[in-house]
């Protein structure tokens, strides 16, 4: 087993519980960390973040200089022994809703397990493994939190904590021109002992917007973060930003990748839609697309007589009709269908990505003693993914040492 200990990080910063915040943070620039251990009479009684002094301090606008650590320091330090495994780590971080484990050797505290450590670790361990093409839709932050450049500092510290959010996009007249993050806050505002009342976000924010289409792979998107040495990648569609990944998610993404045991309500069968619509292959275009549209639905499952033998979508009507400029009125369906991808409804829902992924298409049909019983869609893969990505989404945007 491959357990936390080869894992941790042995350097363990800690500040004392009374120090003022100024000092906490200087202390984490000068060693370019993000969280301390607190240390009260010789005890460890709490973690301090950068999290927390944006969120915390910045934004509530109180003066590092007084506030002591304890403050706005968490309360508790939640440890694992270091001869656990990394998977009972990241469910330990899960239950208690953390970024950061202190670890223990028989009760000492010997090193401290991020969030970062745990993607590191399973991306190292799976880097041969090949990425799906297109799964960072599935894992991104679609709602991107954004801030104007002229906006102050502390206004930009309110709205990362009302939003839960460790970076925010900074915009000048709409357009993207930047990123500010918790790090930026705290290494050159509290550190430095600077007034983030009158300070514009202007002023600290990082100009180097590092994105990658929706279309690549997770791994190629933790790779490019790792080489810039970055905690957030923006998601473009085109020209236009459509999300963010952070450390968290890739976590999340591992975790539910490699980690995981299949349960039983990872499966197919709990996501598919049942109620079929079918017609018969005489069918035209003009009056499949007519069914499409009075139903809402994307799909057709097309028979001849009593036997399904292909599916029809909106897609093919794009590509197979409207794109080689055929008459909708004439053309029957069968010209336009094709032949159905199918999947037994006892594999999982990251078996019908894959074939979607395969086979460049966005409905797979559902089988169940080799009859087609339903369908799966894009939509109920997104929705399925967005359910799991909840529970990792829901640990707090603590720092990362």
């Amino acid at each position: 087993m491959e357990d936390i200990r080869s894992f941790m990080e042995e350097s363990i910063f800690t500040v004392d519980s009374e120090a003022p915040v100024k000092i906490a943070a200087e202390l984490m620039r000068t060693n370019s960390i993000s969280s301390l251990l607190v240390d009260k009479g010789g005890d460890y009684t709490g973690f301090l973040t950068d999290t927390d002094l944006t969120r915390k301090l910045v934004a509530k606008n109180l003066d590092p200089g007084q506030t002591k650590v304890s403050t706005i320091a968490s309360k508790t330090v939640i440890t694992r022994e270091a001869n656990l495994s990394m998977a009972d780590a990241y469910d330990c971080m899960k239950e208690n809703n953390i970024r950061h484990l202190a670890i223990t050797e028989k009760g000492n505290i010997i090193g401290i397990l991020s969030i970062k450590d745990f993607s590191n670790y399973y991306h190292n361990k799976h880097s041969q493994s090949d990425g799906e093409k297109g799964d960072i839709q599935y894992y991104m932050q679609s709602n991107i939190a954004n801030i104007e450049s002229y906006e102050t500092v502390v206004k930009a510290a309110k709205k990362m904590a009302e939003k839960k959010v460790g970076a925010l996009l900074v915009t000048e007249m709409g357009k993207a021109k930047g990123i500010l993050s918790e790090s930026a806050i705290t290494m050159d505002i509290v550190a430095q002992g600077i007034d983030a009342e009158t300070t514009k976000v202007s002023s600290i924010l990082n100009r180097q917007l590092i994105t990658i289409d929706y279309n690549q792979s997770m791994q190629d998107a933790y790779q490019l973060m790792r080489g810039n040495n970055v905690r957030q990648l923006f998601i473009t569609r085109g020209k236009k930003i459509t999300g963010m990944l952070s450390i968290k998610d890739f976590a999340n993404y591992y975790n539910l990748k490699f980690c995981k045991k299949i349960n039983d309500e990872d499966r197919i069968k709990h996501y598919m839609q049942e109620n079929l619509e079918t017609i018969p292959e005489t069918m035209t275009v003009l009056q499949a697309a007519e069914i499409m549209k009075e139903k809402e639905i994307g799909s057709l499952l097309v028979k001849d007589q009593s036997e399904i033998t292909g599916i029809v979508t909106e897609e093919d009507f794009t590509r197979r009709v409207l794109g080689s400029n055929l008459d909708s009125n004439s053309t029957l369906v069968s010209k336009a269908m094709r032949k159905p991808c199918k999947v037994d409804a006892s594999q999982t829902m990251d078996t019908a990505l894959t074939l979607m992924h395969e086979h460049d298409i966005k409905y797979v049909c559902i089988t169940d003693k080799s009859k087609i019983v339903g369908i799966i869609s894009l939509k109920d893969l997104t929705i399925y993914y967005k359910h799991k990505y909840i529970v990792a989404n829901d640990l707090d945007e603590s720092g990362i040492p």
